[in-house]
C-alpha cells in the first residue's frame, strides 16, 4: 500500500470519525469525569484508580495532566481527538492487512476493504471505550496489539512484537479479548488453514500475551507493597464464580440488545445471515472448509470474550468486550482476504457486499446516536441540577436557607418510557443515583447534607393535592428542600 492510499484512509477514517463523534467532541462527562472533578487528576491517578488499578501508564500521564490541570471539559475533548488519531492508525492497519491478502485493484473493492476496516476499530462498543477521559490511553493498547501482532505473524519481528504487546497491557488489560481473537484472524489470513503450521505460527503471539499478563498481575501485586495502598475493589474484591454466573445469564441479553449501544437483535441478525449464507453456497459449490473456517473466526472471537467472564460483569463494562463488536467485521476480513473463498458465485459476492454495506450504515448511525443519548443524559442531569439551584435561590431571596436536600421518586413509569434505555442508564437523574457531589459539578454550589427518610408518609403530607403536570416538584420545610420526582 503506497503512501498515497495511506493517507487517504487515514484522512477518510478521521473525517468520518469526527462527523459521527460529534457530540463527544463538544465534552462529555462519564462518572470517572466527576470524580477527577473533586479529587483533582493526580490524586485520582495516585490514590483513586489508575495506580491502584495496576495502570500505570495512564497514572504516569495522569500526574503529568496535573501539572497543567486543563479543565476537565477541555480534557475530555482534547482526549477523544487524540483517541481518533490513534484509531485511525489502527484503521489503516487494518485496512493494510486487507490489501496484502484480498484483492483491491478497483474502486469499489477499495471502499468496502474502507468499510470493513473502519467498523472493525470504530464498532459500536468503541462508544463505551470514548466516554471516558482516557480512552485514547486504551486506543494505544488497541494500536499496540495490532502493530504486535503484525510483527511477530507477518514482520517475524518477535522481540518487536513482544514489547508491543507488553505496552500495549501496560496501556489497558481490558483489551486482551481483541489481541486473542485478532491473532487467530490474521494466522489463518497468513497460512490459509489451520495445521500443524497453524499453530506453530501463533505460538509466538500466544506466548507474548501470556507473559505479559502475568508481568501485568505481578506489577499489580506489587503495588499494596510498594506504596501502602490497597488495590481498588474492581481488583482485590473480585468473585470470580459469581461473575461468570452473572455474565452467562446475562449471555442473551448482550446478544440480542448488544449493551443498548446497537439495535436489538440486528447483531446477531447479521451474523446469523452471514454464516448461513457462506455454509449454503459453500456447500453448494463443495467447498464446505470455508463456511466452516467463517464459523471458527466467529466463534474464536467469541471465546475471547468469555476470557472476562470471570473478571468483568459484561453489562456493567462493555468497553472490556470491545471484541464482540469487531466479530461480524472480522468474518467479513476472511470472507474478503480469501476473495469470498473463491466460491465464484455472484449472488455470494453481491449478498456480502450489500450486508457489509448494511452493517457500515447501521453501525455509523447507532454510534451517532448513542453518542447523542449519553450527551443528553449529561443534559438531564444538569437540568435538574439547575432547577434545583434555580428553587434554592429563590427560596433564599426569600430569606429562606437550604443546607439538606432530599429526593424521593415516585416510578409511576409514566414518563420514563420516552426514554432510551441507554438514556436512562447513564443519566444519575433517571437512574434515581443522583448526588450532591454531582448538584455541585453542574452549579458550583455546595449543600452540607441529604436527608435520607423522605418516605411516602412525608410525600403524602407535603405534595398530595398538589397538581403538577411536571416531572419535577419542590417543597421546603425549615432548612429542608423535598424533592419528589415523578417518572
Amino acid at each position: 500500500m503506497n503512501k498515497k492510499t495511506k493517507l487517504i484512509v487515514f484522512a477518510s477514517s478521521i473525517i468520518l470519525s469526527a462527523i459521527i463523534l460529534c457530540f463527544f467532541l463538544t465534552g462529555y462527562y462519564s462518572v470517572d469525569t466527576e470524580r477527577i472533578y473533586f479529587q483533582g487528576y493526580t490524586d485520582y491517578a495516585t490514590k483513586d484508580a489508575y495506580i491502584r488499578d495496576g495502570r500505570f501508564i495512564s497514572a504516569i500521564i495522569f500526574i503529568i495532566v496535573g501539572i497543567f490541570n486543563p479543565e476537565i471539559k477541555t480534557m475530555h475533548i482534547i482526549n477523544v481527538i487524540i483517541s481518533i488519531f490513534i484509531l485511525s492508525i489502527c484503521v489503516v492497519e487494518i485496512y493494510n492487512l486487507i490489501t496484502k491478502y484480498g484483492k483491491t485493484k478497483e474502486k469499489k473493492q477499495k471502499i468496502i476493504a474502507f468499510i470493513i476496516s473502519y467498523t472493525y476499530i470504530f464498532n459500536f462498543i468503541i462508544v463505551d471505550i470514548l466516554q471516558f477521559v482516557d480512552s485514547f490511553v486504551i486506543s494505544a493498547s488497541i494500536l499496540c496489539f495490532i502493530m504486535a501482532i503484525k510483527k511477530i505473524i507477518i514482520e517475524k519481528h518477535k522481540k518487536v512484537g513482544f514489547a508491543l504487546t507488553l505496552l500495549g497491557v501496560l496501556c489497558y488489560q481490558g483489551t486482551i479479548p481483541m489481541y486473542i481473537a485478532t491473532a487467530i484472524l490474521v494466522t489463518l489470513l497468513e497460512n490459509k488453514k489451520i495445521n500443524i503450521e497453524y499453530f506453530k505460527k501463533i505460538l509466538p503471539c500466544a506466548i507474548s500475551i501470556i507473559v505479559s499478563a502475568l508481568v501485568s498481575v505481578a506489577l499489580v501485586n506489587l503495588v499494596p507493597v510498594v506504596t501502602g495502598m490497597e488495590l481498588t475493589d474492581r481488583i482485590s474484591k473480585i468473585e470470580y464464580l459469581e461473575n461468570i454466573e452473572k455474565n452467562i445469564l446475562k449471555m442473551g441479553e448482550v446478544i440480542l440488545y448488544s449493551f443498548d449501544l446497537f439495535p436489538p437483535y440486528l447483531w446477531i441478525s447479521i451474523t446469523i445471515l452471514i454464516l448461513a449464507l457462506s455454509a449454503i453456497v459453500g456447500i453448494r459449490k463443495k467447498n464446505i472448509q470455508f463456511p466452516i473456517n467463517v464459523l471458527f473466526i466467529f466463534m474464536m472471537y467469541i471465546f475471547s470474550w468469555l476470557i472476562m467472564f470471570p473478571i468483568q460483569i459484561a453489562v456493567n463494562a462493555p468497553r472490556v468486550y470491545y471484541v464482540i463488536g469487531q466479530a461480524v467485521s472480522a468474518m467479513l476480513i476472511y470472507i474478503y482476504c480469501t476473495n469470498f473463498g473463491e466460491l465464484k458465485s455472484k449472488f455470494y459476492i453481491n449478498s456480502i457486499v450489500i450486508i457489509t454495506i448494511i452493517y457500515f450504515i447501521i453501525t455509523i448511525f447507532s454510534i451517532l446516536k448513542s453518542t447523542y443519548d449519553l450527551k443528553l443524559a449529561n443534559k438531564l442531569d444538569q437540568n435538574f441540577s439547575q432547577k434545583i439551584y434555580s428553587e434554592i435561590t429563590k427560596l433564599e431571596e426569600q430569606g429562606i436557607t437550604i443546607n439538606k436536600i432530599t429526593i424521593r421518586y415516585t416510578d409511576s413509569g409514566k414518563n420514563i418510557k420516552k426514554y432510551s434505555q441507554l438514556l436512562r442508564n447513564n443519566s444519575a437523574y433517571l437512574l434515581g443515583t443522583y448526588n450532591l457531589q454531582r448538584f455541585e459539578f453542574y452549579t458550583g454550589k455546595r449543600i452540607e447534607g441529604r436527608v435520607p427518610n423522605f418516605t411516602e408518609e412525608i410525600e403524602h403530607k407535603y405534595f398530595d393535592g398538589k397538581k403538577s403536570e411536571d416531572e419535577v416538584q419542590f417543597h421546603n420545610e425549615g432548612n429542608i428542600l423535598y424533592i419528589l420526582v415523578d417518572l
